[in-house]
């Protein structure tokens, strides 16, 4: 099962995913399974929001290009987010905050929908991402120091399995899988492709735990 429209997927994400508030309840994705105790204890918070915007041709997911000179993840695609800082109060705080220094989204118009379960990176990140709905007339205002590009991909080409095509590489001598999903110019791959099929597969709920793992 796939995208069938932007009202089907929200009432899905409220039911199988957590609330955007409060205890995480559903395991984490990515590389959790091998790391070792010291490892995971090591992690770094991180949150990231799935900015869904209802268009008039169809719901977007909003995303950005990464500047090459980012110590992390350099000149990738990835939704607006970042690491938690002292004062956020949870992983929706960090994500809104980051999207608002970020591409200029305004919290208080943000529709919180869900949060994800956590998807924990090689490169020793827990990140958390939250469903919210922007408004439909929004417009970004990306920071140049920060962000190198701003586009938004269609949520049902993104929903959709057969986008998703599955790799395998070796990155720091271990063979590691991981999927991309090149739409309009954009090579979504890595992290960013991981979150989204960890969405799809528990907003549509027909795959493995073990198809959601990645770089």
């Amino acid at each position: 099962m796939s995208y069938t429209g932007l009202d089907d997927f929200l009432a899905r994400a409220r039911q199988r995913l957590d609330p955007p508030r409060g205890q995480a309840a559903l395991a984490e994705g990515g590389e959790f399974d091998v790391l070792s105790a010291k490892q995971r204890a090591s992690l770094r918070e991180a949150a990231v929001l799935v900015g869904l915007i209802p268009r008039k041709g169809g719901a977007t997911a909003l995303l950005t290009r990464r500047p090459d000179t980012m110590a992390n993840h350099p000149g990738q695609v990835a939704f607006p987010g970042g690491k938690a800082d002292p004062g956020d109060v949870d992983a929706a705080a960090t994500a809104l905050r980051e999207a608002q220094e970020e591409v200029g989204v305004d919290p208080m118009r943000a529709d919180l929908i869900a949060r994800g379960a956590a998807y924990v990176t090689g490169t020793g990140f827990r990140i958390f991402p939250v469903v919210a709905v922007l408004p439909a007339e929004f417009e970004p205002a990306p920071c140049e120091t920060e962000v190198a590009a701003v586009f938004e991909t269609p949520l049902d080409f993104l929903m959709n399995p057969s986008n998703h095509t599955r790799r395998v590489g070796t990155w720091k001598g271990r063979q590691r899988s991981y999927y991309e999903m090149p739409h309009g110019g954009f090579h979504i791959w890595g992290v960013t492709a991981g979150i989204i099929r960890a969405l799809y597969t528990d907003v549509y709920g027909n795959l493995s735990a073990g198809a959601r793992t990645g770089t």
